[in-house]
C-alpha cells in the first residue's frame, strides 16, 4: 500500500493541527519509523500489547538520577511484569479509594482559588492548576505540609522540559529535584512502613498478591509516574481555559447549563489532546491498516490525530461541549490506559465548576502563554488569565 509524501511534524501548534490533517492513517517516515495516525488504527496499535512493546526508553544508568522513573514505572513495561504491577497497584488504588479522595480534592482546590480570587490577571499554571495536582498528589500519597513545596517544583520542572523557551539547564534542574524528591521519598516509605496510615503509600506497602509485596524502589517509581503523568491533568485545566476563551459562545452555554460540564471535559481532552502521541516498537512483523511494519521498527501513536479522525467524529474540526458519544483515547487504550483516570477526571470537574461558579469572565492573554512544543503535549507552561470575579456570597 502506498503513502502520501512524508514531510517532519512543524513545531507550532497551528502548524502541527494542520499537518496531522489528511494523514494516511499508517506512514512510514524517511527516517524509517513509523506513524499511526487513525482511530481505529491506534486503537489496534495500543490493544496489541504482544507486538508493540511499551518497552521503548534507553535504558537508564544505575547512577543516573532518572532511576526513579524506570522501576515501577508502568508505562515503560511489558507483562507478565506489568500485569504483575499493576495488579499491586489496584489493590490500593481502587474506585472506592478514589471516591472517597473527593473532600480532600475540594479542599485542594478551595486552597488555591483562595490565592488568586479577586486579582485581575493569574499566572494560571502556576499558581491554580499546576499546584492543584501537585498538593493533590502529595496529600493522597499521605505527604505532609511541609513536603507539598517540594512536590509543586518537582511538577514545575517536569513541565518545563516540553517548553521550548526554557533555558538550556532545564533538564538539569529535573535531575537535581529528582535527587532530592528520591531521598524524600524513601525517607518517608521508611517512616511508612514503621507507622503505616489510611494514606496510599500505606496501602501500597501493604498490597500483596500471591505473596509478592511492592518494594520501595518500586513505590517510590510509582509515586514518580504519578507526577509525570499527572502533567497531563495540569494541562487539561489549562487546556479548558484556553479553549473556552477561544469559543465564547460554548462558555456562555456551559454557564447555562452547568449539567454539560462532564461532556465538556470530556470534548477539551478531545479538541486538544494534552498527549499529543506516544511510541512503541514492534517485537514481531504486523500488519496495520494495510501496512506490514518490520519487527524492531520504532512506530509513533499519535493521539491528537486519532481523536479527529472523521471516521470516528463528526466534524471533528468543531469544538462542541455536547458531543455524544465522543469515545475519545485521550487516556490511553488497552492494559496502558491511564490508572489515573478517575482521579483526573474529578479533579478537573471540581477545579472547572469552581472556576465557573466564581467568575463571570474571563481570557486568555497570548503575550503572557508560553505554550508547549505540540508534538510532545498540547498545553502551556504558563498562561496569563484574566478574570472576572462574582462579588463573593
Amino acid at each position: 500500500m502506498t503513502t502520501s509524501v512524508w514531510t517532519p511534524p512543524p513545531a507550532d501548534e497551528a502548524g502541527l493541527t494542520q499537518w496531522l490533517h489528511g494523514r494516511d492513517p499508517v506512514q512510514r517516515d524517511a527516517g524509517g519509523g513509523w506513524h499511526v495516525f487513525g482511530y481505529p488504527e491506534v486503537k489496534e496499535v495500543l490493544g496489541n500489547h504482544g507486538a508493540f512493546s511499551n518497552n521503548v526508553v534507553r535504558p537508564v544508568p544505575d547512577d543516573s538520577p532518572m532511576r526513579l522513573y524506570r522501576t515501577g514505572n508502568l508505562t515503560w513495561m511489558d507483562p507478565p511484569r506489568h500485569r504483575q504491577l499493576r495488579a499491586l497497584v489496584n489493590q490500593a488504588f481502587t474506585a472506592r479509594y478514589v471516591a472517597g479522595l473527593e473532600p480532600m480534592v475540594r479542599e485542594t482546590v478551595g486552597t488555591f482559588m483562595s490565592v488568586i480570587r479577586g486579582r485581575s490577571e493569574v499566572a494560571y499554571v502556576d499558581e491554580f492548576a499546576s499546584p492543584i495536582v501537585a498538593t493533590a498528589i502529595a496529600r493522597m500519597l499521605g505527604i505532609p505540609d511541609k513536603g507539598h513545596q517540594l512536590f509543586r517544583e518537582w511538577s514545575k520542572n517536569l513541565l518545563a522540559l516540553a517548553d521550548p523557551s526554557v533555558e538550556q539547564n532545564g533538564l538539569q534542574k529535573v535531575l537535581t529535584q529528582t535527587q532530592i524528591a528520591e531521598a524524600y521519598l524513601h525517607r518517608f516509605i521508611a517512616r511508612r512502613r514503621a507507622a503505616p496510615t489510611d494514606d496510599l503509600t500505606s496501602g501500597l506497602i501493604a498490597s500483596e498478591v500471591d505473596g509478592e509485596r511492592l518494594g520501595d524502589d518500586e513505590i517510590a517509581g510509582l509515586v514518580a509516574l504519578l507526577m509525570s503523568t499527572g502533567q497531563a491533568t495540569t494541562m487539561t485545566l489549562t487546556n479548558a481555559v484556553i479553549v473556552l476563551s477561544q469559543h465564547p459562545r460554548a462558555l456562555a452555554e456551559l454557564r447555562e447549563r452547568p449539567e454539560l460540564l462532564d461532556s465538556a471535559t470530556e470534548e477539551i481532552m478531545r479538541f486538544r489532546n494534552q498527549t499529543t502521541r506516544v511510541d512503541r516498537k514492534t517485537t514481531r512483523e504486523v500488519v496495520v491498516g494495510g501496512h506490514v511494519i518490520p519487527a524492531g521498527q520504532q512506530v509513533a501513536v499519535w493521539f491528537a490525530a486519532a481523536n479527529r479522525d472523521p471516521r470516528v467524529f463528526a466534524d471533528p474540526d468543531v469544538f462542541d461541549i455536547a458531543r455524544s458519544p465522543n469515545p475519545h483515547i485521550a487516556f490511553g487504550h488497552g492494559i496502558h490506559f491511564c490508572l489515573g483516570a478517575p482521579l483526573a477526571r474529578m479533579e478537573i470537574r471540581i477545579a472547572l465548576r469552581m472556576l465557573l461558579d466564581s467568575t463571570t469572565g474571563f481570557s486568555v492573554d497570548p503575550a503572557g502563554t508560553r505554550l508547549l512544543d505540540p508534538r510532545l503535549m498540547f498545553g502551556a507552561s504558563e498562561a496569563a488569565v484574566r478574570f472576572d470575579w462574582r462579588e463573593a456570597a
